[in-house]
């Protein structure tokens, strides 16, 4: 019988697997010498979408799949479970268009949720997926309500409205999700709540249903022009796909274009129906509060909340997979592991659940591409092709990068070639290199620093002085890395 594979190491602690519903046993590895049309290097959404969408645009394509584990065993398997309408950077690429040309592609990144509630339930992928809209609180101090301003304008510049984004007064927002002292919200449509594994797994069957190949349990040693190596066979194709996202690095095949870094999430126990009433979310929108700690939340199917916040980075860009977790309650004293910033929070956010059960940690390392603009790149010289560095917002970003880059390999006529998102060419002249360390690992780690203490001291009394020091000082180094 199989044996679940090994590389899934920390997935097993997430809520996701834990809930998942069904065993996972991987399927058979490559042990021969193959062919193909198509070989894709990663079986997690950006893979597994590039493949559904090749097989519509041309079926008789031969499409293969490999995974070093199982598919949703990366990122795809362990996020926040927000499907957004949009992406980070995509104000920035829409900057980079006019006219009829930028309203064509605003509608294209907002209409995703509808988009993929349609695709999938085509696909019969079921993952506890409701369209509830996403809420972006201020609420835990002043300054909140001056940063979601500035956001509300960044998105107004390049034609944002009323339908996609709607400022919530004091008494709207606290109606919605009730915070102590929120000031105001932002309300958008175009967010989903999903579970992400049921999605990946889904994914995966649908894929293969279609007609294409998935090989699991199959690492990548080598990848060379036309050919990919793994430790049992080969995979002969004069185009290979890297949809790895963080894990691209270990086979240096984007040139350091994007960063390794970790995302944390927590889980509680299930809420009562009258902790739900005291607390909102009875539309089951997502949430947020806007604060530089990049906070994210949802209300699970079982009503439960999964919340996390700003991650980390280890020299190197390494990829993480297990992260060590001890249970607690909202209320518990820290006790010294990179979760206590998330229950902190978590407790900031609903005082009034001091006492909730905080059943699961895990992490995850996802791909920060630079200037946050993601890509989906084909280079049909060299037959390479790339898609990724979504800086965590990949869930529903991965549907339209993997829908570009199919359609860059196999429907050049489609209107998604002329987005700005889609690069054809080769990787070292479009996609821009990070530094090479200790750079990075520096300045990920002084923001980091910076921006939790600009958190605390923001949320209690302290002098304006202090204040607007530190504040100055957190909006110089964001817009650095920025």
């Amino acid at each position: 019988m199989n044996q679940p594979a090994q590389p899934i190491n920390g997935l097993t602690d997430s809520l996701w697997y834990c809930t998942l519903g069904e065993d996972i046993l991987p399927r058979q590895a490559l042990h021969d010498q193959i062919e193909a049309d198509v070989v894709i290097l990663g079986a997690g959404y950006s893979g597994l979408w590039t493949a559904w969408f090749l097989k519509q645009y041309q079926p008789d394509l031969h499409v293969v799949v490999l995974d070093a584990a199982v598919a949703g065993a990366g990122a795809s398997g362990r996020n926040g479970g927000w499907l957004i309408g949009g992406f980070g950077g995509d104000v920035g690429y829409l900057s980079m268009l006019a006219g009829e040309r930028r309203s064509r592609a605003k509608a294209i990144v907002t209409g995703l949720v509808n988009q993929a509630a349609s695709t999938l339930a085509d696909m019969q992928v079921q993952c506890d997926f409701y369209h509830g809209g996403n809420l972006y609180a201020a609420a835990r101090y002043p300054q909140q309500h001056q940063r979601m301003q500035q956001e509300y304008q960044h998105y107004q510049s390049v034609g944002f409205d009323e339908y996609d984004l709607r400022l919530l007064s004091a008494s709207e927002a606290r109606e919605a999700l009730n915070l102590p002292n929120i000031q105001a919200a932002l309300y958008s449509p175009h967010c989903a709540r999903v579970h992400p594994l049921k999605l990946a797994r889904g994914l995966a069957r649908a894929v293969e249903r279609c007609g294409v190949t998935l090989y699991e349990q199959s690492p990548v040693m080598q990848v060379t022009k036309g050919r990919v190596k793994t430790h049992r066979g080969s995979v002969k194709a004069p185009i290979i796909v890297s949809a790895l996202e963080a894990y691209q690095r270990l086979l240096g095949l984007d040139a350091n274009a994007t960063l390794t870094v970790q995302s944390l999430l927590i889980a509680t126990e299930p809420l009562q129906k009258q902790q739900w009433e005291n607390i909102g979310l009875s539309s089951q929108q997502t949430f947020a509060d806007a604060s530089r700690l990049i906070t994210y939340g949802q209300r699970t199917a079982d009503d439960r909340l999964v919340f996390g916040a700003r991650g980390g980075y280890r020299f190197g860009g390494k990829v993480r997979t297990s992260f060590a977790f001890t249970p607690r309650t909202l209320a518990s004293p820290p006790v010294g592991d990179e979760f206590d910033l998330r229950v902190h929070l978590l407790g900031e956010f609903f005082p009034q659940l001091a006492n909730l059960q905080v059943s699961h940690g895990w992490g995850g390392s996802l791909a920060l591409s630079r200037h946050f603009r993601p890509h989906a790149l084909f280079d049909p010289d060299s037959g390479m092709a790339l898609l990724g560095g979504y800086g965590g917002e990949g869930v529903g970003a991965s549907m339209l990068f993997g829908k570009t880059l199919a359609a860059l390999i196999a429907k050049p006529e489609d209107e998604l070639v002329t987005m700005p998102w889609a690069y054809k060419g080769k990787a070292s002249a479009w996609l821009r290199r990070w530094e090479s360390e200790p750079w990075p690992y520096l300045s990920y780690q002084c923001s980091k620093y910076l921006f939790e203490y600009e958190d605390r001291l923001l949320a209690k009394s302290s002098s304006d002085w202090q204040k607007r020091w530190v504040i100055r000082l957190a909006d110089g180094l964001e817009h650095l890395m920025s």
